[in-house]
């Protein structure tokens, strides 16, 4: 029988054909390549960046790391369009789901070759892999054909198109952020979202990315929970294949040693950064010395112009903020005592957020922790572990003590947006500090 098809089956893997009695097998088995394999050039990295004026290592991803993918869609004229997987092992790139197949006397094309970790194929088409959201890795496109001896798939990503940019939110050493966008086109979508939500990790070096289109007024607001970070408002749009940089690192004031003067220092650099976010790193048992350091290092700021977050501390001493007329808000996720007096005259403060509260010392009619604030244009962000705090003797002192059965959101003073004792402009419960 006249021989008719003579098949190349591109794979990393050597191709061992069973003998079999079908003419169309014997000839396959006879004639068919085998040590197929996928060439692919260097990643191609974003190279010189914007961000590295935030002063920590923004390279990104810079090589093939083991469990990179590359989808490829391959068009032959007689077997027609296919699709598949092939995935790096560290040294090769082995095929791992799909087929690719041509008839040994054509030259098939490649009309896509992609790498994005997000997706996957699917009938024919890229869609999401489940769990996965679109901008929060790569979508680069690149170049494939065959190699000269048509022995492999000869893939580079030289001229890779890029139509989007990245974002890198430099932030503390992993962990998880939220980040806020308006007017986003994330990379691999053509459409913008006017609205999304994205729960990122960083890296060891304290990274996180974006990957997608910024137009003019797009916004982001960077939090730790509900802890605001940073926030930004693009004043143009951003270009394809460049880096950009959001800065919401913390600054550690948790060194052993540390003096006074010192931590008025590491804060009045951020303040003559020109930064309003200001985020600090502090010991459980920060005291009031430390907190006095830190309200002389903001000092020179304007009244309501500073947005302060502590994390790590457990405690707020007593005065521990009286007086900080410069605070426009204060979050404190690790908070869960505080004592009298501690937000005294904080008249431009409008808004507070804070932990999962057991115990506050005081109350609106003696010694009380917000007397002297506007508490009714303050916007009051609590845990949803919060507790109702109940009014009662401890300690031989006045406080308020968490009520170990109520959830507040539950309780009466929750609709009627008191804490306290006092009369907020909004309360929410709607955050799991962890």
């Amino acid at each position: 029988m006249k021989k008719i098809f003579q098949y190349i089956m591109l794979a990393v893997v050597t191709i061992v054909m069973a003998s079999c009695t079908s003419d169309i097998e014997e000839t396959t088995a006879t004639t068919g390549k085998s040590n197929v394999q996928l060439v692919v050039g260097e990643f191609p990295a974003f190279g010189d960046s914007q961000t590295r004026a935030i002063g920590t290592p923004d390279e990104g991803k810079t090589s093939w790391a083991e469990g990179d993918e590359l989808l490829l869609e391959m068009t032959s004229k007689t077997l027609g369009t296919k699709y598949a997987a092939f995935t790096y092992n560290g040294s090769s790139w082995e095929l791992t789901s799909g087929e690719l197949s041509y008839k040994e006397d054509e030259v098939p094309t490649f009309p896509h070759v992609y790498y994005a970790p997000n997706y996957k194929w699917e009938a024919g088409k890229l869609v999401l892999k489940e769990g996965k959201a679109a901008g929060t890795d790569e979508y680069i496109e690149g170049k494939a054909n065959i190699t000269p001896n048509g022995q492999g798939i000869n893939v580079s990503f030289t001229d890779a198109t890029r139509n989007y940019s990245r974002l890198r939110i430099a932030t503390m050493p992993n962990k998880q952020i939220t980040v806020d966008t308006e007017y986003f086109t994330p990379a691999g979508s053509s459409d913008m979202k006017w609205d999304q939500n994205y729960a990122l990790t960083s890296d060891e070096n304290g990274n996180a990315y974006l990957y997608g289109n910024f137009v003019t007024n797009s916004r982001v607001d960077v939090k730790y929970g509900e802890v605001p970070l940073a926030t930004y408002k693009f004043t143009q749009e951003t270009k394809n294949a460049k880096s950009y940089a959001l800065d919401a690192t913390v600054v550690s004031l948790t060194d052993e040693g540390i003096t006074y003067e010192q931590i008025v220092e590491d804060v009045k650099k951020e303040l003559d950064a020109g930064k309003t976010y200001i985020n600090l790193m502090l010991a459980p048992d920060a005291d009031e010395e430390t907190l006095d350091a830190i309200h002389i290092g903001l000092q020179d700021a304007g009244y309501g112009s500073i947005n302060l977050t502590l994390i790590g501390c457990k405690k707020i001493p007593s005065r521990g903020f009286m007086y900080c007329k410069m605070l426009k808000s204060i979050a404190l996720p690790d908070v869960t005592e505080i004592e009298g007096n501690a937000f005294l005259d904080c008249t431009g403060l409008q808004k507070v957020v804070l932990g999962n509260l057991t115990k506050v010392y005081g109350n609106v009619r003696n010694n009380g922790i917000f007397d002297g604030c506007e508490t009714r244009s303050i916007d009051l962000v609590l845990s949803k572990d919060q507790k109702a705090m109940n009014d009662g003797e401890a300690e031989g002192r006045y406080c308020w003590t968490a009520d170990i059965i109520t959830d507040y959101d539950l309780s009466n003073e929750h609709v009627s947006k008191k804490f306290l004792g006092y009369e907020f402009k909004s309360i929410t419960c709607r955050y799991r500090f962890e």
